[in-house]
């Protein structure tokens, strides 16, 4: 072998190297120690994991899965408002990005998705102290980094934090939360911001109230169909 070909494959090596290393992420914020356990929403888990199992796990791979909090587990018309796209709904409680990262190696590797949609607005309000909105771009980066290494082909799709009535007090915290994801998200080819914001308000600027159910936190049906008509257009777009 030449000096020349021993040069070649040993850059063609580097280059195969490179191209394999896993991704790790370095936090901005201090540590944070939740004072809940990231296992704690495990039976919801596990009966996903059961229909799942009926209806066959070969069956469900390739498909376009929507994973978050409770916004996303009360979609109860998920499916037919993105028909013909098929969707399976992986949405559980309360739950943190931490609780989504803790559960991402059973509730999304294993399904390969073709696409990936994310929710999620409680990592604020859940658990004490209040985190900061650098930690919760922080418990964003670690899933976001674990999707990448495991789903690298996978599209991910981040909706925007509602501005929930009942959590008005931390709006310009949700809001710079997620200034900065969406700043991350601009850096990452197969990531996109999805605003669902502007669909939330009135022409007067306020909040439209007739869009939650009584608790003013969750949506009903005419929250879910402005949702709908953000996203729908750009799934279909990109399936």
């Amino acid at each position: 072998m030449t000096k020349k070909h021993l040069f070649l494959s040993i850059a063609l090596l580097f280059i195969v190297f490179a191209c394999q290393r896993t991704l790790t992420y370095k936090p901005i914020a201090d540590k944070y120690e939740a004072d809940y356990k990231v296992n704690r929403l495990e039976n919801e888990i596990v009966n996903y994991e059961k229909n799942d199992a009926a209806i066959g796990l070969d069956k469900l791979q390739g498909q376009t899965l929507f994973y978050g909090s409770s916004s996303i587990r009360l979609w109860k018309t998920l499916k037919e408002d993105f028909a013909p796209i098929s969707v399976i709904n992986h949405g559980f409680g309360a739950a943190t990005f931490p609780e989504m990262t803790y559960y991402a190696e059973r509730m999304i590797v294993p399904y390969k998705p073709k696409t990936l949609v994310l929710y999620c607005e409680n990592d604020l309000f859940i658990g004490k102290p209040q985190r900061t909105p650098e930690q919760v771009f922080d418990n964003f980066g670690e899933l976001a980094t674990l999707i990448q290494n495991r789903l690298p082909k996978t599209k991910v799709y981040y909706i925007s934090m509602k501005p929930s009535i009942s959590r008005k007090a931390d709006w310009a915290k949700v809001a710079k939360a997620d200034a900065m994801i969406n700043d991350y998200i601009k850096q990452h080819k197969n990531f996109t911001y999805v605003d669902i914001r502007p669909v939330m308000y009135r022409s007067n600027g306020s909040i439209n109230g007739d869009y939650f159910v009584g608790d003013s936190l969750h949506m009903n049906a005419k929250g879910y169909a402005e949702w709908t008509k953000i996203i729908r257009p750009i799934l279909l777009k990109n399936n």
